[in-house]
């Protein structure tokens, strides 16, 4: 019976953790990371990327490299952007680009460039 009342808590607890976690849709403001998942191109997969939203300022960091893509938020919107525009190694133009929004407790996104498009699923930390 001590088992049951124990275990009974704690699952308690932890939907209560979980009802309580703000919705990314409502309130997006925080660190979300995850790893981008190549689905044509050559894509920095290797390590997690940084989905930073804070004020009106949103950055993304892919593969937590040193290129950080910039934008802005507007409070009541679901949709998170951020770009970045540079020249490659040949002085061709280049940008890179992030597109997110909400997907239940976290954040999808699309990043794309000239050689890489891919998907990411981010969980606030």
């Amino acid at each position: 019976m001590r088992f049951h009342l124990f275990s009974s808590f704690v699952l308690l607890g932890l939907l209560t953790a979980c009802a309580g976690a703000p919705d990314p849709g409502h309130d997006p403001e925080g660190r979300w990371v995850g790893k981008l998942i190549a689905d044509q191109g050559t894509c920095p997969t290797a390590r997690s990327s940084t989905l930073q939203i804070r004020d009106k300022n949103i950055l993304f960091t892919p593969e937590d490299g040193p290129l950080v893509l910039q934008g802005s938020y507007k409070a009541g919107t679901q949709h998170y952007h951020a770009e970045l525009s540079m020249q490659d190694v040949n002085h061709q133009p280049l940008t890179m680009v992030f597109n997110g929004y909400p997907v239940g407790q976290t954040i999808g996104g699309l990043f794309g460039t000239n050689t890489c498009h891919a998907h990411i699923t981010m969980t606030r930390q």
